[in-house]
């Protein structure tokens, strides 16, 4: 058995129920009608494609308007994870420094310390060491030419 309504009324009601339009789409549907001087009791056939338009686009909107608070909230929580992780990382990094620094106290207790470039050590000794630094010097003999070779 088959329903086709006949009056613009009915047709609005039978979309309502197949799109689960909220009710204040279907009064704004209604007040349309309404406002523009048509009887809701008049025959539907001129409107039912204007009527399913209508309310085919609403069903959209609302489908998307749903996926897009969906999307909204997962991306709420990504960034709580990813703020959580940002400050787990940081205290981590803290408590490296601070390891660090307290190996640097040791080290420079002992007598060995670090310069800034952190790629050269000093080792401090006890006692009198004094160095005379010269110049490179380099030999550099003249090349002769061997036995297999062009004279």
């Amino acid at each position: 058995m088959t329903y086709e309504p006949k009056t613009i009324d009915e047709h609005i009601d039978c979309l309502a129920r197949l799109t689960g339009a909220p009710a204040t789409f279907v009064e704004q549907v209604r007040s349309l009608f309404v406002g523009k001087g048509i009887s809701l009791k008049s025959e539907a056939q001129p409107f039912l494609g204007a009527l399913d338009e209508a309310f085919r686009r609403e069903e959209n909107v609302r489908a998307n308007a749903a996926k897009a608070q969906n999307s909204f909230s997962q991306m709420q929580q990504n960034f709580t994870r990813f703020g959580k992780s940002y400050t787990s990382q940081g205290q981590q990094l803290k408590q490296v420094q601070e390891k660090l620094r307290e190996k640097t106290r040791r080290l420079q207790k002992q007598g060995v310390s670090t310069s800034k470039s952190g790629n050269t050590v000093h080792v401090t000794i006890k006692g009198d060491h004094r160095t005379f630094v010269t110049k490179p010097v380099r030999e550099e003999l003249p090349m002769v030419p061997g036995p297999e070779e062009l004279q």
